[in-house]
């Protein structure tokens, strides 16, 4: 006796079609949100990288600001130090100036005359760090072998339109380190007294010239945020970094370590 043969009805086809397309619309979901997640991971992780350049190079430039090796420049300069060097770190209008250099000994068996545009810097230093120093802005200085040679570069840091930006030597255009910043703050913690090695009270927004001398540290304040162009709701994939920098260099010889 041969059994009757039966197909698929009309409703089982329906059923299994819609069983096949839900599992294929979860198999979509999953790979976008695979997808995003795996987006949103390297977005972080790149701007993770990008604080961290930053951070470390505001650092770096933090702790040689007014680093002129063993050049007394108060004794040494009747006349006074220029503005800029007296103050080697200053906030004025939302930038952050700070003079730093790297001392090297002149290695030349001869005299040699050297400006400071020939290591890229706005003023040199030059002297045995004992009884003569020179210090020359555009003018070429002459080096005597032993000298003390000292590049100072102006570095001015600022925050515009979701970018951290640098200029050199205070001329020219700045360039951009960092973008997508929803947040770029500064703060100083500053001394009871020029003699004081520690920071008293609260960190403070502002940097009077009369702070200088009591100057101990900066703190900086770094939020990336994920999309600039999304609204608030957005700030929870916000990432936030702090840091402090202890100074190390002040321009009337006294050294923090």
């Amino acid at each position: 006796m041969r059994l009757p043969v039966r197909g698929f009805g009309l409703v089982e086809l329906m059923v299994a079609m819609l069983l096949g397309l839900t599992l294929v619309l979860a198999l979509v979901q999953f790979l976008s949100s695979s997808r995003d997640s795996w987006a949103l991971q390297q977005q972080s992780a790149s701007q993770q990288e990008d604080a961290r350049y930053l951070l470390g190079r505001l650092a770096r430039d933090l702790r040689a600001a007014g680093s002129y090796g063993c050049l007394d420049l108060q004794r040494a300069l009747p006349a006074g130090l220029p503005p800029e060097l007296a103050q080697p770190v200053r906030f004025d209008r939302g930038v952050l100036s700070l003079i730093t250099a790297v001392p090297s000994r002149f290695s030349s068996n001869q005299p040699q005359a050297l400006r400071a545009s020939d290591f890229g810097a706005r003023w040199l230093l030059a002297g045995d760090c004992q009884r003569r120093v020179a210090l020359g802005e555009r003018e070429a200085l002459t080096v005597l072998p032993g000298d003390w040679v000292v590049p100072l570069r102006q570095l001015e840091y600022r925050e515009q339109s979701g970018r951290v930006q640098v200029r050199l030597n205070g001329t020219g255009n700045y360039e951009t380190l960092i973008e997508q910043v929803a947040r770029f703050t500064l703060s100083f913690g500053l001394a009871a007294d020029a003699q004081a090695a520690g920071v008293t009270g609260r960190y403070q927004r502002a940097l009077a010239d009369a702070d200088q001398t009591r100057l101990r540290s900066v703190r900086v304040h770094l939020v990336l945020a994920a999309d600039m162009g999304r609204a608030a709701a957005s700030r929870t994939r916000d990432l936030a970094f702090r840091q402090v920098t202890r100074l190390r260099n002040r321009p009337d010889g006294y050294r923090h370590d």
